[in-house]
């Protein structure tokens, strides 16, 4: 009798505590999300405080991972083991196990922190607080902030490019780009930039540096060294984020307030394609072969598919409500063509 008094009250406490068993299909199907060998994307959420774990080859999502408040971007270290998640309503960066699909740990950080970028060597975690004007540092070993990177009076950081021994923060609201020394974590330069820089990459090899000037309508490219501007894309909307074949032959640009995706041919900078009626388009990633774009649909809980051989949208894929970035998890040398 003692013994079924003891699983009543247990039972009691599990129901209070909100805790509820899940079934073993779940248990299995977090079990296969969790594992390294699986080629996937993940898509914070900002209205649903969760991270939605997409696999690549079935095409659906097989799992996901609670947050703080406001999830926006994350990056993944080079194990694929752990990543780290802009809470930006928290104020805190979560530490995610990729295994476990759990968040374990939070780290406090500035007002609003948006995106991030992680060193090759995995130690040192650059955070671009949208509130402030400072860049955080984070030593990921000690999971606190170490140093706080001053971009000047009334600065708005935004979205970080990390390449080479060089760290470039884009400022939306100030319309430029401040060149960052990582060694001496100060800024030795700025970049003007048309209206409303969002996201920056760069080419394979460092040496170009392209710019989605939201407001302005185009895309600028700078020479990586002089950061003299070598040219300007223009496009038939705003540019969000834009991503670069390995190739250099191929751009691909969301755009967020006119919900449309524009393809540009980087050999003649003109666009070849628009693919309309695409809900707050935001942020874009391609699949490691380059034969599919995937971008997070913000206005929607969507991520669209475009085959980039024919140029078309093929695929939706509900995820949560209002995703925001995309990462792609995949070890080297595994996955295929995914």
């Amino acid at each position: 009798m003692n013994k079924l008094y003891t699983v009543i009250i247990i039972m009691i406490i599990l129901l209070l505590s909100g805790c509820a068993m899940i079934s073993k299909e779940e248990a299995q199907m977090r079990e296969d999300a969790g594992q390294l060998t699986k080629v996937q994307f993940y898509v914070p959420s900002e209205n649903e405080d969760k991270i939605s774990i997409i696999d690549i080859q079935q095409s659906q999502p097989v799992g996901t991972i609670d947050t703080g408040e406001k999830p926006t971007n994350l990056v993944f270290d080079s194990t694929m083991r752990t990543a780290y998640v802009a809470n930006q309503n928290s104020g805190t960066i979560g530490v995610i196990n990729s295994q476990t699909l759990e968040q374990e740990s939070e780290i406090e950080v500035g007002p609003l922190p948006h995106g991030l970028v992680l060193s090759n060597d995995n130690k040192t975690l650059y955070v671009a607080t949208v509130g402030d004007q400072f860049i955080d540092v984070i030593d990921t070993e000690k999971q606190e902030v170490v140093n706080r990177i001053d971009l000047g009076e009334n600065a708005r950081s935004n979205y970080p490019l990390l390449s080479g021994d060089k760290l470039y923060i884009t400022d939306h609201e100030n319309d430029r780009v401040y060149v960052i020394d990582t060694e001496s974590q100060s800024v030795i330069d700025t970049i003007e930039t048309g209206q409303t820089p969002r996201v920056l990459r760069s080419n394979t090899d460092g040496t170009k540096l392209y710019v989605a000037a939201s407001q302005s309508n185009q895309v600028e490219v700078y020479d990586a060294l002089s950061y003299e501007q070598l040219s300007i894309i223009k496009l038939n909307g705003n540019a969000t984020d834009v991503v670069i074949s390995e190739d250099e032959s191929i751009a691909v640009v969301s755009e967020l307030e006119t919900n449309q995706v524009e393809i540009v041919d980087l050999q003649t900078s003109e666009v070849i394609k628009t693919i309309p009626d695409l809900a707050g388009a935001k942020h874009l990633s391609f699949n490691r072969k380059e034969t599919k774009a995937y971008v997070t649909l913000s206005g929607t809980n969507e991520v669209a598919v475009i085959d980039m051989e024919t140029e078309e949208l093929v695929e939706r894929i509900k995820v949560g409500d209002a995703p925001h970035g995309i990462e792609i998890k995949a070890l080297p040398g595994i996955g295929g063509s995914c």
